[in-house]
């Protein structure tokens, strides 16, 4: 622990005894807190106990017992930072709650992390990591196939709620503390899991009522996304094998030839993500050979958001007739199978195009590129020697500021304390305001996808005034920069400036001066030829704060570093598609909803850290996160690999529904729930329930006969037990949705997750998620506005600024220096 750290100086006691708390506080050990984490003497050994351990001490406490209690209370009686993800009604019993330790004059910031939010009748519900995902559609809405007509739910292994509570919990802490910083006062905040997964499937979930086909996922024709679909999911129960085998082979004939998957000459298999976008698609086209052979017989390469419907335009799949999308693919995959994946691979992202061969996540951990570039790490334990696993998932430094080196664990023996004086507590603030945290923190998002927007969205949540800046005109298609903007974009203000002109420079400069934050996803050499590199920025205002989101990015930067990447590619990479399907038949798991948000709020936790540091005089910094660390993040349990263990073990498949009797989704005669216990618990719930065997087919026999008020009343007295209704988002939205015009309700205790339905700039009415995942009880929540149209505010930015770098707006204006639209886009969303 060094006082040039982040978190220095800063106490963290975990109480949980869940993975979200542990993740939270880990994220916060790894820069520089002092963690001490409570473990319960029960607590059963996993293989990633000494990842989500790592710099932390230990402390072996039995809160059941007087003597435990009474160590714990004092720890947290001069703790600055609590987490906490027990059960509703706990903390409270053994006096250890927020309003125990002292409330707000306390400086305390107090995190808890239950399974659902205040209000929902499941809130002191055994909130299992599959029953949250079954309650918040993760179970149905992934899979493609799933969500168009139904069927048996899918089990994944990928702990959502833990991996985005832990983030988000992590978040959350940072907040409370600066606000500390500059009130005095301490927070409570509550992260409630359910909510947390939906942050993730906040894209999955939205609708915009009379759009355009081709941005639903996968883009059908209306006539068979809303009226057929629909049918065949009323009667999916009749449907044989043969006739899913079918309907998956029609969602193929219309997947895109830039975005899917190839057979190798290896036989391995490449994902490919170049589609809908100038330079990706036409690179990818001309490397594998075929792009002057499609030109030649009759494609055009005209702009992703043309609106004609020639249907031959390469940089606009949605619109391809049927002939060309499967002549492109066939054309491609012939092309494709002359070459190992591996060759494939090279040779893609040596043009800039984003690819994988697919892989297993231990194929991912024995990548010594990888290792060399600080993604991955090799960490001495005492007991398990070596273990590859994941490195620091922020890496910040500054002049007056460096990440600490990673270290394993420590247990603490003999009498507790902490090791870190405790700090002066700052003078309580004349003006204490309940605006939010963020309020007067200014940030410049030059970042665009997914990853970065959604971090400089997250930032705007939390009182940040955001300006978004849009080159002048666009490489991606609309999907990628209007569709997925309606939820990353809002609350900021859009200019358009030309970066290449001295004239758009000088005003990027001006806009600088005037923040406090830099958020982009530019390639070095791109960041530098554009004048925002951290030296760059550095030069215009010494103490800015500056984050970059990379796609393969580790501690040490890498070979991997310059090379383009989304969300699906490292899914792809990782080992999430194999485990969500199998690596002969990977399949997506959800649309950004895995690592891009995931990324994003690690960006988000990097920039919060930096501000507060910044408080305490630090200076400056600049945060590096990447793709990378955060699909390493979202899979955390299964990131390890060692003498005694490697991954590949684990429940995967689309076929998937649990991982033991006691952890499973089940058919009932009323629907479908996910049932979990404990395991000690496992013999006691066949009892109740009168099951004769406990094995998986006598369960599911007698629960597929059973209502669930019947399953839930039986097995109600088993402290670890609960059963949770599987749902799909379309039922989330439909229950959960207010339209704008209502009289606001207090949400911090409504119940989980809420969504608002009004009127949007695109024109169709939109339902997108409120921010529900962090609730703050003092500091509020910014109201955001629906996503602008890029340079919607230019004029507006411009007459902000100092007059000293140009003449007039008009000027600059009609010498292209900024400009108040994309002439490429006559309408919102392309039609």
């Amino acid at each position: 622990m060094q006082a040039n750290n982040p978190l220095s100086h800063i106490r963290v006691l975990n109480m949980g005894i869940g993975w979200a708390g542990r993740v939270a506080s880990m994220l916060l050990a790894e820069q520089g807190a002092e963690v001490i984490e409570i473990v319960r003497p029960s607590r059963t050994s996993h293989p990633s106990d000494p990842v989500i351990d790592r710099s932390k001490r230990l402390l072996e406490l039995d809160l059941k017992k007087s003597n435990g209690l009474k160590k714990v209370t004092i720890l947290a009686k001069s703790a600055d930072v609590i987490i906490e993800n027990m059960r509703p009604g706990v903390v409270e019993r053994l006096g250890i709650s927020y309003e125990h330790l002292g409330g707000d004059e306390s400086g305390l910031v107090y995190v808890s992390l239950p399974g659902f939010a205040a209000g929902d009748p499941r809130r002191d519900e055994a909130a299992w990591e599959g029953s949250i995902a079954g309650a918040t559609g993760v179970h149905t809405d992934l899979s493609t196939l799933g969500r168009l007509i139904g069927g048996a739910p899918i089990y994944t292994g990928i702990p959502m709620a833990s991996a985005y509570g832990g983030i988000l919990g992590a978040v959350a802490a940072g907040l409370g503390y600066l606000g500390y910083l500059k009130t005095g006062l301490g927070q409570k905040f509550e992260v409630p899991l359910a909510d947390a997964v939906m942050s993730a499937m906040a894209l999955l979930i939205a609708e915009l009522d009379g759009a355009p086909s081709h941005y639903d996922f996968p883009a059908l024709d209306k006539s068979i996304s809303k009226i057929m679909m629909p049918i065949l999911r009323d009667v999916r129960e009749n449907l044989s094998k043969e006739h899913v085998v079918r309907i998956q082979e029609y969602l193929n004939s219309n997947a895109r030839p830039g975005f899917n998957t190839y057979v190798c000459k290896d036989g391995k298999l490449l994902f490919v993500v170049a589609s809908d976008h100038i330079a990706h698609t036409r690179s990818f086209l001309q490397v594998v050979g075929v792009y002057d052979l499609l030109l030649a017989e009759g494609m055009t390469a005209g702009s992703p958001y043309s609106e004609s419907k020639a249907g031959n335009n390469l940089n606009s799949a949605h619109s391809m007739t049927t002939f060309w999308r499967s002549r492109m693919i066939t054309l491609i995959a012939e092309r494709i199978r002359h070459k190992s994946a591996k060759e494939w691979e090279h040779l893609l992202r040596d043009a800039n195009v984003p690819a994988s061969v697919v892989q297993t996540t231990h194929e991912w951990l024995q990548d010594p590129v990888l290792l060399e570039a600080g993604v991955t790490l090799d960490l001495e334990t005492s007991g398990l020697g070596v273990i590859r696993q994941p490195n620091r998932y922020l890496n910040i430094h500054g002049s007056k500021i460096c990440s600490p080196d990673l270290s394993s664990a420590s247990w603490i023996e003999g009498e507790v304390d902490w090791l870190s004086e405790k700090k002066e507590p700052p003078k309580l603030s004349a003006n204490l305001s309940s605006k939010p945290i963020l309020t007067g923190v200014k940030v410049l998002d030059l970042s665009n996808i997914i990853a970065g927007p959604a971090a400089g969205r997250t930032l705007a949540e939390f009182g940040a005034d955001v300006i978004r800046i849009d080159a002048p005109t666009p490489f991606a298609g609309p999907y990628a920069t209007m569709w997925f903007g309606v939820d990353v974009n809002q609350g900021k203000r859009a200019i358009i400036l030309d970066l290449k002109t001295e004239k758009g420079k000088k005003i990027l400069s001006s806009l600088v001066k005037q923040s406090d934050v830099v958020l982009h996803n530019f390639l070095d050499s791109s960041a530098e030829r554009i004048g925002i590199s951290y030296e760059q920025l550095r030069e215009i205002k010494p103490d800015i704060i500056s984050c970059q989101i990379s796609a393969w990015g580790g501690v040490d930067g890498g070979a991997y570093k310059d090379d383009p990447s989304f969300d699906p590619v490292l899914q792809a990479a990782s080992g999430i598609m194999a485990r969500y399907g199998s690596p002969e038949r990977p399949a997506l798991h959800g649309i950004a909803s895995c690592v891009d948000y995931m990324t994003g709020f690690l960006a988000v936790n990097g920039i919060v850290q930096s501000l507060l540091a910044k408080n305490r005089g630090k200076g400056g910094a600049f945060v590096q996160t990447s793709l990378a660390m955060g699909a390493q993040l979202v899979q955390f349990p299964f990131m390890v690999t060692h003498s005694n263990f490697k991954p590949g073990n684990e429940v995967s498949g689309q076929e998937a529904q649990g991982v033991s009797i006691g952890q499973r989704i089940y058919r009932l005669a009323d629907g479908w729930a996910y049932l979990g216990c404990r395991p000690e618990e496992e013999g006691r719930l066949a009892s109740s329930l009168s099951v004769e065997g406990a094995t998986i087919y006598s369960f599911s026999k007698l629960l597929a006969e059973m209502r669930f008020d019947e399953v839930q009343r039986k097995i109600s007295h088993l402290a670890g037990a609960s059963i949770i209704k599987t749902e799909t988002l379309a039922q989330i939205r439909s229950k959960r949705t207010r339209d704008k015009g209502e009289p606001k309700s207090n949400w911090m205790n409504s119940g989980s997750f809420r969504l608002k339905r009004g009127d949007h700039p695109s024109g169709y009415q939109a339902t997108i998620c409120e921010p529900t995942w962090v609730r703050p009880e003092r500091f509020s929540i910014a109201e955001l506005r629906p996503a602008p149209r890029p340079g919607q505010h230019t004029l507006e930015i411009l007459k902000e600024i100092s007059r000293s770098n140009f003449e007039s707006e008009e000027d600059v204006l009609r010498e292209g220096a900024a400009l108040e639209g994309w002439k490429v886009l006559k309408h919102y969303l392309p039609l």
